[in-house]
């Protein structure tokens, strides 16, 4: 009876509209040509196609030496799923606890369907990485055909410049990355954080501003949240109800340092200045318009 169904469910997925991301068609004739358009000390930038219209899977991970995925392909891309599926029930739990009205099942969440673009974070210098994708069935969320597989290894440390130039307007603050021709940079991951002086003199632990920064910025690479990551210009309001990105509220007369950094590889202390800026401000309410480059860097003191 399994085999019937399956053949069935087969016939069926065949004469759906392969370029219809809901009809969710699939083959297992699939073709992933794994593109590597950048690599550095701390992300990998891929592009994904296949021959057909189909659902799949992308993944990367550390090498592991004395292992082949090849040797254990059907192995190798059940755990991956497996993995991407337990991330799936964290996420759709989290959204449910919120009441959100309408979840995403696992393949639209979790799986890819034509080309696709990703960055993968997080990653350590000088490291050999797996970069992986394979067909899976929407149906059954199994996976089909054959592994397609490429190792990377990551540069020794990054080479990247970046500036943040920073403007702080009423509650809203604004964040722009440039290269050292002043253009916007749109594909390179980055970090910020904005914390009130008050709150880290308490603490009493920093000798300066930048050591706190430093750790938390480590902290955010141990934890590895996608969502912590930003691309190109962002703005948020700082009213305290943004909490995806940061809950910080402006208050009138606060002295706040706000940190932003290149996310390329482990961050040190002190951070290489090409990789980060580091400014002091006071908020002064809604008449608050301040403009920042990277000559007003505090270099992280106080």
């Amino acid at each position: 009876m399994k085999q019937l169904r399956a053949y069935v469910v087969l016939l069926a997925a065949v004469g759906l509209c392969a370029c219809d991301p809901n009809a969710k068609a699939y083959t297992k004739r699939i073709e992933i040509d794994i593109n590597v358009q950048n690599i550095s000390a701390g992300f990998v930038q891929v592009e994904f196609s296949t021959n057909r219209e189909a659902f799949y899977l992308v993944s990367m991970q550390p090498a592991k030496e004395g292992i082949n995925p090849q040797e254990i392909a059907k192995t190798f891309m059940l755990l991956a799923l497996d993995s991407a599926y337990l991330d799936y029930l964290r996420w759709r739990n989290e959204e449910l606890q919120n009441l959100v009205p309408f979840v995403a099942d696992f393949s639209s969440h979790s799986l890819q369907y034509g080309t696709t673009n990703r960055t993968f974070c997080y990653l350590q210098p000088d490291t050999d990485y797996w970069i992986f994708a394979f067909g899976v069935d929407p149906e059954s969320n199994k996976p089909f055909g054959q592994l397609f597989l490429k190792t990377v290894t990551t540069k020794q440390k990054s080479v990247l410049t970046m500036d943040f130039q920073y403007r702080v307007r009423g509650e809203w603050d604004y964040v722009y990355p440039k290269d050292t021709t002043g253009e916007i940079i749109s594909d390179v991951p980055w970090i910020g954080m904005t914390v009130d002086s008050a709150s880290l003199r308490d603490e009493g632990e920093y000798r300066v501003p930048g050591e706190f920064f430093v750790q938390a910025f480590q902290a955010y690479y141990g934890i590895k949240m996608d969502q912590m990551i930003f691309y190109g210009v962002v703005a948020h309001q700082n009213n305290g109800d943004n909490s995806e990105t940061t809950e910080t509220k402006f208050e009138e007369g606060h002295t706040y340092y706000s940190a932003f950094a290149i996310m390329d590889g482990p961050i040190s202390f002190p951070p290489p200045e090409t990789m980060y800026d580091i400014y002091r401000f006071t908020w002064h309410g809604d008449s608050t318009n301040l403009f920042f480059t990277h000559e007003d860097c505090t270099h992280g003191a106080w």
